[in-house]
């Protein structure tokens, strides 16, 4: 049970022929522990042959009292190394309901984002060891095909990649390589705090099963990438299924759903949401999602919602969208055409932009407002007055954004609904100056 720097070296020149590119950088996540003081050693032995620039970072969480010192250690040691080393600092305190584990994960990870640029790469040192936590934490947790394929080896990260090398290499390897060439390392007193969820599995739980299993993490490893295998054929299949259900605009379209399995339908509305960036729904939330959602009659306006996220419908079609802000219909704002107008509530942005002899003809005191109801119009070409909600039906305006639509006005008078007309008689023609407007709702 051995690790050297050839194994890391032929793993740097996998991770080229993977991106197809030599990177410009690799950054090497600095904790001062044992596992990334072996990274840090190793690649330095690879100096003159991977023909890449070396950085080190370290994140100071400030959660340690002594944690200022460990950042004069990862120093020393990247000076004797010859290796530059920076210093981020972050804001690693957990919001309320938040685990302090995941506040400091995402710190990091956030931290590291920001500092690699196109072309570079950041190495962590997660070993086999690590990997077994995380599938067994993402298991108790009743995480699916993706959350036990658990770590990838190669991700994005910011502008670059994130590349775990040493994610297939045995702890006890490392363990060797370190008392061999006589590595000093840093051991955080946090780590033995079994009231979080990863240590009591690393100091309780997994040493017995290893007791009894002594290829556990071997095992386990093989099981994350079966997972990571099984995640793709799913993505694949989720991705040809949703060719002719997704629209331009982003929206699901319902019938095209229902053709398909429940298991693929579940496939698909994950596949949905990851790719309009929503956080991912508990089995529960699917499940009343497929239920109360898809199955509405078309002329209910359901919702789902949960963290960051709300999925509704209207006729054939399903809408994902941030958590809607509540909105005063009461505001009446000044507004002055020819500028990029920032609507509140996250209701929008209104652009215009002046043109000759068409749009809208705005000659007096503009003004922005919202639905109150009641609101009619006569749109430039019609004989006769309607009202807003008509308009709105037969444009096929979701209702969550009636209300939410900016109403222009001059003279307290309604001269435009942007997006959808223009009201007689503030059409400009001729000589006229007018505006063309551009409504871009957030959802």
């Amino acid at each position: 049970m051995s690790f050297s720097s050839q194994q890391l070296h032929d793993a740097l020149r996998s991770c080229s022929l993977r991106l197809s590119a030599q990177p410009s950088c690799y950054w090497v996540a600095f904790s001062g522990g044992m596992d990334s003081h072996v990274l840090l050693h190793a690649i330095a032995q690879c100096r003159d042959t991977i023909d890449t620039q070396i950085k080190a970072v370290y994140v100071e969480h400030g959660l340690q009292s002594s944690s200022h010192n460990w950042a004069a250690h990862c120093e020393s040691i990247c000076q004797q190394l010859d290796i530059p080393l920076t210093v981020l600092h972050v804001d690693a305190e957990a919001a309320k309901g938040e685990s302090p584990e995941a506040a400091a994960r995402k710190a990091r990870y956030d931290a590291l984002a920001s500092l690699i640029s196109h072309k570079e790469v950041m190495l962590t040192a997660q070993h086999q060891r690590d990997q077994s936590e995380t599938v067994f934490l993402q298991l108790l947790r009743g995480a699916g095909t993706r959350g036990l394929s658990a770590m990838p080896e190669l991700s994005e990260l910011g502008q670059g990649h994130l590349y775990r090398p040493l994610l297939n290499i045995p702890y006890m390897a490392l363990q060797n390589y370190a008392q061999q060439q006589g590595l000093q390392w840093i051991d955080d007193p946090s780590n033995q705090e079994t009231r979080f969820d990863r240590n009591l599995l690393r100091n309780d739980v997994l040493p017995l099963l290893r007791e009894r299993w002594p290829s556990l993490d071997s095992t386990v490893l093989r099981v994350a990438s079966q997972q990571a295998e099984a995640q793709q054929l799913l993505a694949e299949l989720a991705e040809q299924d949703s060719e002719t259900l997704i629209d331009s605009n982003g929206t699901l379209v319902i019938t095209g759903l229902l053709s398909l399995s429940l298991a693929r339908q579940r496939n698909v509305l994950r596949y949905w949401l990851e790719h309009l960036g929503m956080r991912p729904p508990s089995a529960k939330k699917l499940a009343q999602l497929q239920h109360d959602v898809i199955h509405a009659a078309e002329d209910r306006n359901p919702c789902v919602s949960w963290q960051g996220c709300e999925v509704r419908r209207y006729r054939d079609r399903l809408y994902a969208m941030n958590p809607l802000l509540e909105l005063d219909a009461n505001l009446s704002l000044d507004w002055q055409p020819g500028e990029r107008f920032v609507l509140p509530a996250s209701s929008g942005t209104l652009l215009s932009h002046s043109v000759k002899g068409r749009g809208v003809f705005l000659q007096g005191q503009t003004s922005l407002k919202y639905r109150r109801g009641g609101e009619r119009c006569q749109p430039a070409g019609k004989n006769s007055h309607t009202s807003l909600k008509k308009l709105f039906q037969e444009a096929g305006i979701p209702p969550w954004q009636r209300n939410r639509t900016p109403l222009v006005y001059v003279n307290d008078e309604l001269a435009a609904i942007p997006g959808l007309c223009i009201c007689e008689p503030f059409v400009a023609s001729g000589e006229m100056t007018g505006f063309e407007l551009d409504w871009q709702p957030n959802h």
